[in-house]
């Protein structure tokens, strides 16, 4: 139900308070990525999908908002894709900064630093969070770095882990600049 859908998503974003990217991964979540991202288009901020496959079938059905590629890439020919397609990408990993520092873009590039706060999936830790943030500020492709990180048990509000993961979070990007994302 798409109308559904789209109320949902209005009112995430305003109990939120915020900007809200719609996740629209794995075929969204098995619902039909292009026709949901269609009925999302006139309000979501952007939407968020896993790899950059799902982002380009999304940029082949006219959806022109940001498209955020959650899992990054993973070769200089999707790194190339990406900027060309105007896409965001998560660096989450070294593999990833160093493929950007290694690779000659044509275009700007918006980035999300991905923390492991907590979640331990993917992320760097927080003593290297700095220093990967330093090393994108360095590359003249790089427009914009959006700080983020992943809870593992939001759903779970009497649990204490997300409030130790936005601390550690907090604490680690304390006096970065840049938007956060969590």
């Amino acid at each position: 139900d798409l109308s559904a859908l789209r109320h949902n998503y209005l009112h995430a974003r305003a109990t939120h308070g915020g900007r809200a990217l719609a996740v629209v991964k794995a075929n969204a979540y098995g619902h039909g990525a292009v026709q949901c991202a269609g009925a999302l288009a006139p309000d979501a901020d952007g939407f968020a999908v896993a790899f950059i496959d799902e982002a380009l079938e999304l940029r082949a059905a006219g959806i022109d908002k940001p498209i955020l590629v959650l899992e990054g890439v993973f070769s200089s020919a999707e790194l190339a894709t990406a900027a060309d397609e105007s896409l965001w990408l998560v660096v989450h990993h070294e593999a990833q900064l160093e493929m950007l520092e290694g690779t000659k873009l044509a275009g700007p590039l918006h980035v999300w630093l991905k923390m492991n706060s907590g979640m331990n999936r993917a992320g760097f830790d927080a003593d290297m969070l700095r220093a990967a943030w330093q090393r994108l500020a360095n590359l003249p492709a790089i427009v914009s770095t959006t700080l983020m990180t992943h809870f593992a048990r939001a759903d779970e509000p009497h649990d204490d882990t997300t409030a130790v993961q936005i601390a550690r979070f907090d604490s680690a990007s304390e006096g970065l600049p840049g938007a956060r994302s969590l």
